[in-house]
């Protein structure tokens, strides 16, 4: 008897994402669903819209371009699972302004857009949000310096059947603690370029620590959703310390509900 194909519902949440300038790809990368307000949101790295690192101003691409439009592999409704499909979205309107939404105080200061989607029915969207409501939820599982996490994106564009790579790693900073005044903290981790936009998640099967201190027992596995990676600091070569920037998960909250537009400037 064949050993059934089982698919964690967080594998199905991470989406590749390729960035073009018309038919030019620029860049490729990894995002997640949203749902709030009555509509949908792909959440990814502010970098990855505009294809400017928030930092220096500087276009990362060898083209130096700027994206026009994201690609997005969906699952495809009705197929199998795991069966996905190529969707393609504009980042501006008609007039140039970007469609995304940024940090309504940080703007790029903030690495983390929102691009509202347009329903499509021929798409499964599994937000990630959504993949939260559990009774567990009464019980989160505790956040602190030391844990591991794990980072569902696609290095080097790399798929298995088109769905992601989990890469460990740990948190290497006080995540209650700004990071520069930023909602952001360190994990340590040797990710590699692709990853930009991935969900990161604490995973436990069986049982974990909680935010009061308790102890949690669980049937089957655990999942906390906790932010948004946004690419490494520091690490010119493999001898070097690797860490990794993840944006905390309540700046997506506070993107969707202020709703302020992209931009481009500082």
């Amino acid at each position: 008897m064949p050993v059934p194909v089982i698919i964690d519902p967080y594998s199905l949440a991470a989406k590749p994402l390729q960035m073009n300038f018309r038919e030019t790809p620029l860049s490729t990368g990894t995002g997640f669903i949203w749902r709030a307000k009555g509509e949908v949101f792909l959440i990814t790295n502010w970098h990855n819209v505009t294809g400017i690192n928030p930092r220096t101003g500087e276009h990362p691409s060898p083209y130096a371009g700027e994206p026009d439009r994201v690609l997005v592999l969906f699952d495809l409704a009705g197929s199998p699972l795991g069966t996905r499909g190529l969707f393609s979205f504009p980042l501006h309107d008609e007039n140039g302004v970007p469609l995304w939404l940024e940090h309504p105080e940080m703007a790029r200061n903030v690495d983390v857009a929102a691009l509202p989607l347009p329903l499509n029915r021929d798409a499964e969207l599994y937000p990630i949000n959504e993949m939260q409501k559990s009774p567990m939820l009464e019980f989160p599982m505790l956040v602190s310096v030391g844990v591991d996490a794990f980072i569902l994106g696609y290095p080097f564009n790399i798929k298995v059947s088109t769905l992601p790579i989990w890469k460990r790693a740990s948190i290497a900073s006080e995540p209650g603690v700004a990071v520069d005044g930023k909602p952001c903290f360190y994990v340590d981790t040797a990710s590699r370029p692709g990853m930009s936009g991935s969900p990161v998640i604490l995973r436990s099967w069986g049982g974990s620590q909680i935010d009061d201190g308790g102890l949690m027992i669980a049937p089957g596995p655990v999942t906390r959703l906790i932010g948004v990676y946004s690419g490494r600091i520091g690490a010119e070569d493999e001898l070097q310390a690797q860490l990794g920037i993840v944006w905390r998960i309540e700046a997506v909250d506070e993107i969707i509900t202020a709703g302020r537009r992209g931009s481009v400037t500082p």
